[in-house]
């Protein structure tokens, strides 16, 4: 895997795309798992490309994810995929909220009051992705 190749196409950050915007957004905000999400992008299970050695492709295809919605001017889907179990269970990875200059609220330095300030970013992140896709849903025929 190189620079060059990510492992992925732009074909794949854009069904994974409209994979959480029907599936997400555009059903009340729901959340979607990650797993989910690169199924639709026909890639790996993030598990599987964790133990493959591979976890640097969850990081650039959520990243390239993150951005593709930025150049496309649809809101910020990526507040909407998340872990299904765990410590982080129904929240996005730590590359979600460094990608958004925001405080991991899991990190082990992480205080209460930017665990909070967090936690209210992710609110108002999802909360455009509900506005934005129940306007959608809307006005499909």
């Amino acid at each position: 895997m190189s620079m060059d190749d990510p492992g992925f196409t732009i074909a794949q950050v854009d069904a994974a795309i409209e994979f959480v915007t029907r599936n997400g957004a555009e059903n009340r905000a729901m959340s979607v798992n990650y797993s989910l999400v690169f199924d639709a992008a026909d890639l790996p299970a993030p598990q599987q490309l964790h133990q493959g050695g591979e976890s640097e492709i969850v990081t650039q295809f959520m990243g390239a994810f993150h951005r593709r919605c930025l150049e496309l001017e649809y809101p910020p889907l990526d507040s909407l995929v998340v872990h299904v179990a765990g410590e982080r269970g129904g929240v996005p990875g730590g590359g979600y909220f460094r990608i958004n200059g925001v405080p991991d609220p899991f990190g082990k330095r992480t205080s209460v009051e930017d665990q909070a300030t967090s936690g209210r970013f992710l609110e108002e992140q999802r909360a455009k992705c509900r506005s934005w896709g129940d306007a959608r849903r809307r006005r499909r025929p």
